[in-house]
């Protein structure tokens, strides 16, 4: 939100109004539209995930309901309907990015219900465990004699592989590889490279083997043929091709 208001400073101050006011206040609109989009998908992926337990679903209805509520009232907060005041013609645009920003904020709130809890959390309530997936079935990524490595989706096998911060599962989650839909659909673990159903789908993104390291193999992140970073993948979810 910060960024986006200094990006609206300078729009003001540097670039001599090179573009109206009424193609600003279309443009804000414009995100806070894709925001509000994102949102009702990710609402209605999870009436559909969790569409037997219709308690829950009542209660996340009745929730839905009350943030709706709860975010009209804080834009009558933040922008009062001053009879006697005038914003500016400047109004339009601040309004759809507060809105932006809340509905972000809600957004990420019912994503935790797309994604799931990893299994040993206490705290679950009502969202679903991260299924585990079974050695006997799980598909794995291959890594090429130059290190390239690729993921062909397989429908007999399930793969899940999470590329992270440092050689620790409960470090930040990098890059997602998965077979399940709810899990690259939005990028529900907010993965700063993006989730994937397989590797044909990073159109500018390569990864590439580097070393061993115990349980993780250090992996290169090459973007658009730059390197870029260095993650950690688990060592079980590979196997090498000669």
């Amino acid at each position: 939100m910060k960024r986006t208001l200094f990006i609206l400073f300078l729009t003001f101050n540097l670039c001599g109004y090179t573009q109206s006011q009424a193609e600003m206040n279309a443009e804000a609109y414009e995100e806070y539209s894709e925001s509000d989009k994102l949102l009702n998908d990710v609402y209605k992926v999870i009436l559909s995930k969790y569409k037997t337990d219709t308690l829950f679903i009542t209660n996340l209805k009745k929730s839905q309901r009350l943030w709706v509520k709860f975010r009209d009232a804080e834009m009558e907060m933040k922008y009062p309907d001053y009879s006697e005041e005038n914003y500016g013609s400047v109004q339009p645009t601040c309004r759809a990015l507060y809105l932006k920003e809340l509905t972000d904020q809600r957004v990420e709130t019912l994503k935790v219900w797309v994604r799931g809890i990893e299994e040993g959390d206490v705290c679950t309530g009502s969202v679903q465990i991260v299924e585990w997936i079974d050695s006997d079935y799980m598909g794995k990524a291959q890594i090429n004699k130059n290190g390239s490595i690729w993921m062909n989706s397989n429908m007999n096998k399930d793969h899940r592989i999470f590329g992270y911060k440092k050689a620790n599962v409960n470090s930040t989650k990098m890059i997602l590889i998965s077979i399940f839909t709810n899990e690259v659909e939005f990028n529900p673990f907010n993965c700063k490279y993006g989730a994937y159903y397989d590797t044909s789908g990073m159109t500018d993104l390569q990864l590439k083997y580097i070393s061993t390291e115990n349980e993780f193999l250090r992996i290169q992140v090459i973007k658009n043929n730059k390197n870029v970073d260095e993650i950690f993948m688990l060592k079980e979810c590979f196997e090498f091709v000669d």
